[in-house]
């Protein structure tokens, strides 16, 4: 019965749904087996555990009731073959015409009855997804559909309600676009950008899914949605726009993407350049170093009247000493004053030996 147990059933099919029920079907496949009882096993995505039993028996029609409303579902099938009393397990090559189902096997297996004496399961067939009818789809319940990457869902929800496409979810304040765009799922950026998604649509913070990309460094999606002609140039309610993000996101290969096409010079409301900011916040060597071969100013001042050479030489690693790779980079003088330095401290040696010896 090594076949039976490599083979997979269909997947079930959707008959219909309610806004708290599924009504799946599925056909018999093409196996005698008349000395058994046949078993077909439902289960329904969950969190934890992953699978869940939400029927076991011989019926090829079943609803599925006390379900979410507006909610995304999946589900997948196996058919399990119970040997009748002294039944002998026949051949491969007896198993050659149609299942006789007996709903009156209907009863709840064990979740692992892979191994069970007597027990021969198929394969699990591959995933059914459908989601719950509601009086009208919710924001939150489409944005969890897009959050979960069920693209089939996502398009039926627009079918039915189109203006989901901007809905913001009450609980997060983000767009569907703005979802997809934090969970890093560029497919199903893809697809709501092909529906039409607004790029420069706003969330909390006045920020943009470009805004979200960049800072997330999700490379890819950043390349989407410029090619989309998302707003370079557009401004959070700080006046921070994506060359200050990108240097949040510490990402260098996101940081070169944007200054590609961004401006080095640029200013937030606090007058930090992208290298200011990124003096000030402590970024790594090889994203200062970047934005300084692209020409930044090191000479800059921001609004409160501290240069940037200042914050420079105030800026501490996380042991309390200077970062002299940072100096390097933004102080013309650096290498003056090191050998200043080094050269006072070899007179103060001399000096001393020079005392010992009188």
């Amino acid at each position: 019965m090594a076949h039976w147990q490599r083979w997979s059933p269909r997947p079930p099919t959707v008959e219909s749904r309610t806004s708290h029920s599924v009504t799946l079907s599925w056909s018999t496949e093409p196996y005698n087996t008349s000395q058994y009882n046949v078993v077909y096993i439902l289960q329904k995505r969950e969190k934890l555990p992953p699978w869940v039993i939400v029927y076991s028996g011989g019926k090829t029609t079943v609803t599925i009731d006390r379900l979410a409303p507006a909610h995304p579902h999946r589900f997948r099938l196996k058919i399990a073959l119970k040997p009748r009393g002294g039944a002998v397990q026949p051949s491969p090559k007896e198993m050659t015409h149609s299942i006789k189902a007996d709903p009156s096997s209907e009863r709840v297996l064990a979740p692992d009855t892979r191994g069970a004496r007597g027990s021969l399961q198929s394969r699990w067939s591959e995933e059914c997804c459908t989601s719950t009818d509601s009086d009208g789809t919710t924001a939150a319940c489409f944005c969890m559909a897009v959050r979960c990457g069920y693209v089939k869902q996502v398009q039926q929800m627009l079918e039915e309600r189109p203006v989901l496409l901007s809905a913001v979810n009450a609980s997060t304040g983000l767009t569907p676009l703005a979802t997809a765009v934090n969970k890093g799922a560029t497919t199903m950026v893809r697809l709501l950008l092909s529906l039409g998604a607004d790029t420069e649509q706003r969330i909390g913070g006045g920020r943009t899914p470009l805004h979200l990309a960049v800072l997330a460094a999700h490379y890819q999606i950043v390349e989407l949605l410029l090619e989309q002609h998302a707003d370079i140039e557009a401004r959070d309610t700080n006046g921070l726009r994506v060359e200050h993000l990108a240097v949040d996101s510490g990402d260098l290969e996101t940081l070169k993407l944007v200054l590609g096409r961004g401006e080095v010079t640029v200013t937030d409301n606090n007058g930090w350049t992208p290298l200011f900011r990124a003096v000030c916040q402590g970024a790594r060597t090889d994203i200062i170093q970047e934005l300084v071969h692209r020409g930044s100013r090191v000479d800059v001042i921001d609004r409160a009247g501290l240069p940037l050479l200042a914050a420079a030489r105030l800026l501490k690693d996380r042991h309390g000493r200077r970062r002299d790779s940072v100096l390097r980079l933004v102080d013309s003088q650096y290498q003056h004053e090191k050998v200043v330095a080094n050269f006072t401290r070899l007179t103060k040696k001399i000096s001393s030996v020079q005392a010992l010896l009188k």
